[in-house]
C-alpha cells in the first residue's frame, strides 16, 4: 500500500502541474501517464528492490544472531572448562573409535584396492569344478587367457619368493616379490628411483636384476640416490639395483602378510607351475561373466594337465571375496560396536547437558522475559552443543590416528592390508558430519527441555534450579538405562569373544606342537638333484640332525600342520557307491616319514604307520574319513582311488585328527591321508623335536642343513606352536578389538550413572538434611542412594540381557565350542554391572549422609 501511495503522489503532482499549463484533467493524466511510462513495470521494479533489501537485512541479522550466538557459546565453554573437557573427552572417544573403524572398514570392505579404476580389479583363481579350495593357476592357463580373453582389459601374473640375501658379512633372508613386467603399466605405477622392469628382464638367460622397496632402500641403502647400479647378491647370485618402488607400493591380492623387500622379474621356474594373477574388467562386465568365459577357455585346452578326472573351473574373485566371511563379518560387527559407543557417549553428554541446563534454568528464565523467544533460546543451546561436539571431533581424529597406529602395530598377518589405512579425506569428512550429527542427537531434547513452558517458575522459585523439571529428570534416568542396557550387550559379545579364545588356545590339536619346528629346505639357485641323489642327501641330513645335542628326534615330511598340501580327483570307495553329499574332490595330503607320528605325539588308532615296504600304495587317513566312508567296520586293508583310472590306495592305519583352532569352520571337517615320504615331489621339510635352548639348536639345525650339500638351502625356519598361534591371532585380535571398545562403553555408562546420582543428591539436599533432622541414620541414607542407583541399574540389565540374548546370536559363526547364550558369561556381566553401579554410587552416597542439616536448611 505504500508503494501505491507513492506512485499515486507522483502521478498526482504531475496531473496538477500540466492542468495549471491550461490542459484538461483528462489530457493531462493521460500526458502524465506517457511521461511516467511503464507503471507496471516500475511497479514490479520497486517491488523486487524492496523485496532484495528485507532479504539482505534477514541474512544480515541471520548472520549476526549466529555470530552472537557463536561467541556467547565459547564463552560459555570457556567458563566451564572442566564441564567442557569432560564433555569434549566423551565425545572424543566416540567419534575416534568410529573415525578409526570407519578408516579400515573403508579400506578393507568399501575401497580395498588403492588404484584407478580399482572397481574393475579382481583375482583369478582356480579351484575344482564342486570345491571352494582356490590355488593360482597354472602358466599355460594364464597364458592362454591373456590370448583369448574379450571380458578383460588385461591380465597380469606375479608371484612371491623368499631369496637370502648375502651382505655386509651378514645373510638374511628376505620376502620378495616377483612381477610381470606389464605389471607396473597396468597398475599405473612409476618407481621412485630409475626404471621398472622391461620384457628383456623376464626372458631366460637374461642379466639378473633387481628393484627394492621404498622402505628397503631407506633402512639398508640409507636412502642414496646413487643405489641405482649397485650391485647385491640374492640366492649367491649377483643382481643389479635398477630402481626403487614407490612408498606404500603393494600388489593387489597377493598373499602372505610380510611386506616384500625386493622386486624380481617374473621367469618361469621348473619348481614353480603356478602364478597368481590380477585382472582388469572391462567395463560392463560382470564377475560371473568373465568367470564363464575364463572357464571355458580352460575346457577348450588340449593339454594333459587338463585331462584330468577332475575339471578346473576359474574363480574371479572381487577384493570383498578375498576376505573370508569371518573377517567380513568381523569388521561390520566392530563398525556397529563402535556405533553402540558413540550412542552411549551421546547419552552421557545429553545427561550433562541436562544438568547443566536445570542450573542455568533461571538465566533462561531471564531471557524470556527479556524478549527471547522460544526458537532463539533452542538455537542458542544447540550452538553450544554443535561447538561442543565439533571441538570433540576434532580431539576424536587425533585419537583415531593414535587408535589405527595401535591397530596396525597389533594386526594379525592375516590383515596385512591394515598397513595401508591412512586417515584420509573421506574420513575426515565422516568425521565431521559424525560430529555435527551427534551435536545435533545429544543437544535438541536438553535444549527443548530447558526452554518449556515452565520457564516462569524459575523466577517464582526460592530456588535456581527449582528442583529439576520432572520429564528432565525421567529423561536422564532413561538414558542412565539405555547406556547400562548398551554396555551389557557389547559385555556379553567381549566376554563370549574372550571365552572363544580361551577355548581356542585350549583346544586338543590332535597333536603336540610344543618345540617342534620345521625347516623348509630348498634347492640353490642352478643347483638339481635327482631322486637318488636327494634320498640320500635327506637320510644323511636326519642321521646328523638326530645327534644334535638338544635334538629329541627329526624326521622328514612334506609338511606339517598347520602347512599342508592337497589331492585332488574324485574320491571312490572300492566296493561301494557314494552318496552325493559324500562326493568330494579333494582331501588334504602329507607325505611323511614313519617315525612322524611318534615324533609329533599324534596318536595312531587303528593299524600301523608305515615300514620299508611301500607296496601297494599304503596311506594313512585320519579317524573323520575312517567315520565318514567305512562307518560302523574297521578301515584298514579297505581301498580308496581319487580317479578312475588312478591306482588303488590301501588304508594299512587310522590316526587322530588334526583340529586347527581358528579356521573357518573350526578346522575339524578336513578328510587327511598320509602318504610314505618319497623324494618326488622336490625337497620337504625337516621336523625336529627339541629340548633345552631353541635357538641354538635351531642354530645348529641351519647349519647341518647348509653344510649337507651346495644344492640345498634353507628357505624357513618356523616353531609349530607359533605357526598355530597364527591361525587364532585373527580372532585373538578381533576380541582385543572388541573388548576394548566394550570396557571404553562400561566407563562411559559408569561416568554417566555417577553424574545422575550425584547430580540426583545435589538436588535433593534439602530433603535428604530434613531427613537426617528427623533421625534418619546414615546407613539408611546410604541405602537410599545406592538403591536409587541399583534400580536404573538393575533396570538397564534386564533390557540388556534381552537385547543381548537376541542380538549374540549373530556372532554364533564366530564362536568356538559354546553357545551364543552362555550362561556363565550372562552371569559374570551382571556381576560386574552390579558392582560397578556399587562403586559409582559409593562417592554420592556418602557426600549424602554427610549432609549438615543446619546447611541443608540455609542454603538456597
Amino acid at each position: 500500500m505504500d508503494l501505491e501511495d507513492e506512485f499515486r503522489f507522483h502521478l498526482d503532482l504531475r496531473i496538477a502541474e500540466l492542468v495549471s499549463t491550461g490542459a484538461s484533467p483528462d489530457d493531462a493524466r493521460r500526458e502524465a501517464l506517457r511521461r511516467f511510462g511503464d507503471l507496471d513495470g516500475a511497479r514490479d521494479y520497486c517491488r523486487s528492490l524492496d523485496r532484495g533489501r528485507v532479504r539482505s537485512e534477514r541474512r544480515r541479522d541471520w548472520r549476526n544472531g549466529w555470530r552472537q550466538d557463536l561467541g556467547f557459546a565459547l564463552r560459555q565453554l570457556l567458563r566451564n572448562p572442566g564441564f567442557t573437557f569432560i564433555a569434549a573427552l566423551t565425545l572424543a572417544l566416540g567419534v575416534g573409535a568410529n573415525t578409526a573403524i570407519f578408516s579400515v572398514v573403508h579400506r578393507l570392505l568399501l575401497d580395498p584396492l588403492p588404484y584407478a579404476a580399482s572397481d574393475r580389479l579382481v583375482s583369478v583363481m582356480e579351484s575344482g569344478a564342486r570345491e571352494q579350495v582356490q590355488m593360482s593357476p597354472r602358466v599355460e592357463v594364464v597364458e592362454a587367457w591373456q590370448r583369448r580373453t574379450r571380458t578383460f582389459e588385461a591380465i597380469e601374473s606375479f608371484g612371491e619368493a623368499t631369496v637370502v640375501l648375502a651382505d655386509r658379512a651378514e645373510t638374511l633372508s628376505l620376502s620378495a616379490g616377483r612381477i610381470a613386467p606389464g605389471v607396473a603399466s597396468f597398475l599405473g605405477v612409476t618407481p621412485a628411483l630409475g626404471r621398472g622392469f622391461l620384457a628383456d628382464d623376464a626372458r631366460e638367460g637374461a642379466a639378473d636384476v633387481v628393484m627394492l622397496s621404498h622402505g628397503f632402500w631407506q633402512s639398508r641403502f640409507g636412502g642414496t640416490l646413487d643405489v641405482v647400479g649397485r650391485t647385491v647378491r640374492l640366492n649367491g647370485a649377483i643382481h643389479t639395483v635398477i630402481g626403487v618402488m614407490p612408498r606404500d607400493f603393494s600388489l593387489p591380492f597377493m598373499r602372505g602378510g610380510a611386506e616384500r623387500k625386493l622386486w624380481l622379474p617374473l621367469r618361469r621356474q621348473a619348481d614353480d607351475n603356478r602364478v597368481q594373477v590380477v585382472g582388469r574388467l572391462r567395463v560392463g562386465v560382470t564377475p560371473a561373466q568373465a568367470t564363464a568365459e575364463l572357464t571355458g577357455i580352460m575346457a577348450s585346452l588340449a593339454q594333459k594337465e587338463t585331462e584330468r578326472s577332475v575339471q578346473f573351473v576359474a574363480r574371479v574373485l572381487r577384493p570383498e571375496d578375498m576376505l573370508s566371511g569371518s573377517v567380513r563379518d568381523t569388521l561390520l560387527l566392530l563398525f556397529a560396536v563402535v556405533g553402540v559407543v558413540l550412542l552411549i557417549a551421546c547419552a552421557n553428554v545429553a545427561n550433562l547437558l541436562l544438568a547443566r541446563a536445570s542450573a542455568r534454568h533461571r538465566e533462561l528464565s531471564i531471557r524470556a522475559a527479556l524478549g527471547a523467544g522460544r526458537g532463539r533460546l533452542i538455537r542458542q543451546l544447540l550452538t553450544e552443543s554443535i561447538c561442543l561436539a565439533l571441538l570433540g571431533g576434532a580431539v576424536g581424529v587425533l585419537l583415531a590416528t593414535r587408535g589405527l597406529d595401535l591397530i596396525i602395530a597389533f594386526r594379525p598377518d592375516s590383515l596385512s592390508e591394515l598397513d595401508d589405512v591412512r586417515l584420509l579425506p573421506i574420513a575426515l569428512a565422516w568425521s565431521i558430519g559424525l560430529s555435527l550429527v551427534t551435536g545435533l542427537v545429544f543437544g535438541l531434547a536438553p535444549a527443548f527441555y530447558a526452554t518449556d513452558g515452565t520457564l516462569g517458575l524459575a523466577l517464582r522459585s526460592a530456588s535456581a534450579g527449582a528442583g529439576g523439571h520432572r520429564g528432565s529428570r525421567r529423561l536422564r534416568a532413561a538414558l542412565v538405562m539405555s547406556e547400562v542396557a548398551l554396555s551389557v550387550t557389547l559385555l556379553v559379545g567381549a566376554g563370549l569373544l574372550i571365552r572363544t579364545v580361551v577355548r581356542l588356545q585350549r583346544a586338543d590339536l590332535g597333536f603336540d606342537p610344543r618345540d617342534v619346528a620345521t625347516i623348509q629346505l630348498a634347492l640353490q639357485p642352478g643347483g638339481k638333484m635327482n631322486r637318488r641323489q636327494q634320498d640320500a642327501v635327506e637320510r644323511t641330513l636326519i642321521a646328523r640332525v638326530s645327534a644334535l645335542p638338544g635334538v629329541v628326534g627329526a624326521v622328514m615330511a612334506s609338511g606339517v600342520p598347520p602347512r599342508g598340501g592337497a589331492a585332488f580327483g574324485e574320491l571312490e570307495i572300492d566296493g561301494r557307491a557314494l552318496s552325493a553329499g559324500e562326493k568330494t574332490t579333494i582331501v588334504r595330503y602329507a607325505s611323511v616319514a614313519p617315525d612322524y607320528f611318534q615324533l609329533l605325539r599324534q596318536r595312531v588308532t587303528a593299524g600301523r604307520t608305515f615300514g620299508t615296504d611301500t607296496s601297494g600304495n599304503p596311506m594313512i587317513i585320519n579317524e573323520l574319513m575312517a567315520r565318514r566312508y567305512w562307518p560302523g567296520t574297521s578301515a584298514i586293508g579297505k581301498r580308496y582311488r581319487l580317479s578312475p583310472d588312478g591306482p588303488w590306495q590301501t588304508v594299512i592305519g587310522v590316526v587322530a585328527d588334526v583340529r586347527i583352532p581358528g579356521r573357518q569352520g573350526g578346522g575339524f571337517d578336513d578328510l587327511q591321508t598320509y602318504a610314505a615320504y618319497a623324494p618326488d615331489y622336490g625337497l620337504g621339510s625337516v621336523v625336529v623335536r627339541m629340548r633345552g635352548d631353541q635357538a641354538a639348536v635351531l642354530r645348529a639345525v641351519r647349519r647341518e642343513v647348509e653344510g649337507s650339500s651346495p644344492n640345498i638351502m634353507v628357505q624357513s625356519v618356523d616353531l609349530v606352536s607359533a605357526m598355530i598361534a597364527g591361525e587364532i591371532a585373527g580372532p585373538r585380535f578381533s576380541m582385543t578389538l572388541f573388548a576394548v571398545f566394550a570396557l571404553l562403553a562400561l566407563v562411559l555408562a559408569a561416568i554417566g550413572l555417577y553424574g545422575v546420582i550425584s547430580f540426583a543428591v545435589g538436588q535433593r539436599t534439602r530433603e535428604i538434611g530434613v531427613r537426617i533432622a528427623l533421625g534418619a541414620s546414615s546407613p539408611s541414607v546410604v541405602a537410599m542412594v545406592v538403591g536409587q542407583a541399583l534400580r536404573l541399574t538393575l533396570s538397564g540389565i534386564v533390557v540388556g540381557l534381552l537385547v543381548a540374548a537376541g542380538s549374540t546370536r549373530v556372532m554364533a559363526s564366530m564362536l568356538f565350542g559354546m553357545d551364543a547364550l552362555d550362561p556363565l558369561t550372562f552371569a559374570g556381566v551382571t556381576a560386574l554391572l552390579i558392582s560397578v553401579a556399587l562403586l559409582a554410587s559409593l562417592f554420592p552416597a556418602r557426600r549424602a549422609a554427610r549432609v549438615d542439616p543446619a546447611v541443608a536448611f540455609r542454603s538456597d
